[in-house]
């Protein structure tokens, strides 16, 4: 990521919201501690206790669920407060331990952490004592969920395990729901990203499945986990469009709760995506406004913080200061030491513009020292460019140095290969599901309409309207097979197009590996006849690309490498990124002339042609291997593996004699040499 000379790039950290306790508090009504853990029990006995059967007080529960307007607990403290006194230990045990974890909850959020801990120490032996394995989930999740409310990510890990042992077993849906966003969160903050989106995915897969009036809730809360994530990877367009989404399902549902942070989410991941301007700042102001009018102070001040790093990457110093200080009062007035870091540090960097130099790194470094006590690897790397710009500035050029080699280490322990896949088709999992969730919704709708029609219809005099009444079943009929064809017909359109997606590359749109083997290497898929090249390239010293100018510059060369070739080959043959700056290349039915000739093309269009950059002109060249694979009808499937290693050797040989140039075996023990002279 580059930044323009005396331009901070400002970032908010993207940690779990806390929610506000409203709640007053309740003494809990029982006591048991002699009670022994669950976790004493032996493996027999546990395999006893899964096979117990669902203990709820139905009217008890259809009541919390009525209550619970918000993601955690109900918000009008006076209804939990009465609901409390009507429980006690005769209460079914599902049901105690739900309204006490409200309880927890409630002094947790309140910052009474080791009063809601005492609590839930005795429901934990209550639920162990009956044996529920629902129940006692429940309280591992609820006591999880108060160590996050106190931002206690270590702790609430702990949890994980335990919850994960028990979950096979759980048979109440909303248990399995929220223990799966309890562990995608937790993940999600120490920096398991991957993993927290696979469970946030069997979160969001449990919605359709709990109560119907508490979904469209929680699924903007799944949604807005999502676009979390995703800023947090740097997926700026994604996170754009999730929030979107997520914010025009609040307006058209009425269920605003997050409407706050999803517009912070959007202005953010638009401003890293667009780049600042007049209309981010607008974004971000709206946002406040949003914040205020929610009574959400955490949001309006990390709006107007953001506001005022906008204006301050626009060079607009004074309009800077002004929103930057108005971030600054609120967090003082809220007590938030953490997140207001951000701020002290853009106030400090305004300082060093203005040739406050010492005072401005000082205040610099006492942020940062804060920030990074909670802050993301990838955005303390960010934070380390305007320090290391910040000393270039005071002509401190010897800490600038040290804090840029800081900075590309932290780079480096962030940098995800292998990962990155798995996140892509976690992704492209997830956005099938939302496309089959939406088209389950109009069909709902649907059928609600045909049913209301029907039922107006039976209402009606039987005799006069008998032939009108089938008249409309008939249209009826016909108008649901027409909609029920036309959603069928758009939810295979998005499969395809979503499975097209899962087998790209989405930085150069070419082919990845999961390609070959679903396209190409399949038995059932292929009939190996003729000759095949295979090549493998590699741009050559690509990390000095990266080092020197910067990532962004890097994928901009693997973008424009990616195209050039795409234009070299036939639309028959296939080019795929093989990781990081490799690419492997599979020409069907070619002659060895013709495989010479491709390769002589390669080095041609790559090497005798700038690429143009952000950082300029850069002159790029590439080192190969490749060798010939002969087939016919009846012989069996290639050795592919060997094929690859084979090749994978002659690009190293490349390389070793001096790159620029493509070493090939096309004939069985000869190995030559085609280079570009000077």
């Amino acid at each position: 990521m580059q930044c323009h000379s005396q331009r901070p790039q400002h970032m908010i950290p993207l940690a779990s919201l806390l929610l506000v306790a409203l709640i007053c508090p309740v003494s809990l009504p029982v006591t048991a501690s002699s009670l022994p853990s669950f976790f004493d029990f032996s493996e027999d006995d546990k395999r006893e206790t899964y096979a117990t059967t669902d203990e709820r007080d139905p009217l008890l529960e259809a009541q919390m669920d009525a209550m619970l307007d918000g993601d955690f607990i109900p918000s009008n403290p006076q209804a939990l407060d009465d609901l409390l006194r009507s429980v006690d230990v005769d209460t079914p045990v599902e049901s105690f331990v739900r309204a006490q974890g409200y309880h927890i909850l409630s002094r947790a959020m309140q910052e009474n952490l080791t009063a809601a801990l005492v609590i839930a120490d005795e429901v934990e032996q209550i639920a162990a004592a009956s044996g529920n394995v629902n129940a006692i989930t429940e309280i591992q999740v609820v006591i999880a969920e108060a160590y996050v409310a106190n931002e206690q990510f270590e702790k609430a890990k702990e949890k994980i395990d335990p919850i994960l042992e028990l979950l096979p077993a759980v048979t109440n849906i909303r248990v399995r729901y929220h223990a799966n966003h309890l562990i995608a969160r937790v993940l999600q903050n120490v920096n398991n990203t991957s993993d927290a989106l696979e469970y946030l995915l069997s979160a969001r897969a449990l919605i359709p499945l709990t109560e119907e009036q508490g979904q469209q809730r929680r699924r903007q809360f799944v949604n807005l986990h999502l676009a979390r994530i995703q800023a947090n990877l740097g997926r700026w367009s994604a996170s754009v469009r999730t929030a979107e989404d997520a914010i025009e399902d609040a307006h058209r549902n009425g269920i605003t709760t997050h409407l706050p942070e999803l517009y912070l989410l959007r202005a953010y991941s638009k401003q890293y995506q667009d780049g600042p301007s007049e209309a981010i700042v607008e974004a971000f102001l709206e946002t406040a406004e949003v914040a205020r009018e929610s009574a959400n102070p955490r949001v309006e001040m990390l709006a107007y913080n953001n506001a005022g790093a906008a204006k301050l990457l626009m060079d607009k110093l004074e309009d800077a200061t002004e929103y930057l200080e108005r971030g600054l009062e609120i967090a003082r007035q809220i007590n938030n030491v953490n997140e207001r870091s951000v701020t002290e540090f853009n106030l400090g960097y305004i300082k060093v513009l203005q040739g406050q130099h010492d005072q401005g790194i000082a205040e610099m470094l006492a942020a940062a020292e804060v920030f990074n006590s909670f802050a993301l690897k990838r955005e303390q790397a960010i934070l380390l460019t305007h320090i290391a710009r910040a000393y270039e500035i005071a002509g401190r050029y010897q800490q600038q140095a040290e804090t840029l080699k800081q900075q590309a280490q932290l780079r480096a322990e962030v940098a995800e290969t292998q990962r990155e896949q798995q996140i892509n088709e976690l992704q492209v999992r997830y956005e099938a599901s939302e496309k089959s969730y939406e088209i389950k919704l109009l069909e709902q709708q649907a059928e609600l309409q045909r049913q209301q029609l029907a039922n107006q219809q039976r209402n009606q005099d039987f005799v006069l309207l008998a032939s009108a009444f089938m008249l409309v079943l008939l249209i009826l009929f016909a108008f649901s097979y027409r909609k029920t064809r036309k959603l069928n017909l758009l939810l295979n359109k998005a499969n395809n197009e979503l499975q097209e997606q899962s087998l790209r590359d989405p930085l150069t749109g070419l082919h990845n590996r999961r390609a070959i083997y679903d396209r190409l290497l399949r038995d059932d898929h292929r009939i190996y006849t003729g000759d095949h090249a295979v090549f493998i390239l590699d741009i050559d010293h690509f990390k000095t690309i990266n080092d020197k100018h910067g990532h962004t510059v890097g994928d901009e060369v693997l973008i424009e490498f990616g195209r050039r070739i795409r234009h070299t080959l036939r639309r028959t043959d296939m080019a795929i990124r093989w990781g990081g700056e490799e690419f492997l290349l599979i020409l069907e039915h070619i002659q060895r002339e013709q495989v010479l000739q491709v390769a002589r093309k390669l080095l041609t269009d790559i090497g005798e042609k700038a690429f143009h950059t952000s950082a300029g002109r850069l002159h790029i060249t590439l080192s190969g291997g490749c060798t010939i694979i002969s087939n016919s009808k009846n012989q069996a499937a290639p050795d592919w593996e060997a094929t690859v290693r084979l090749v994978d050797e002659l690009l190293y040989e490349a390389k070793n004699e001096g790159r620029n140039r493509i070493r090939y075996q096309v004939t069985e023990g000869v190995r030559e040499t085609i280079y570009l002279r000077p």
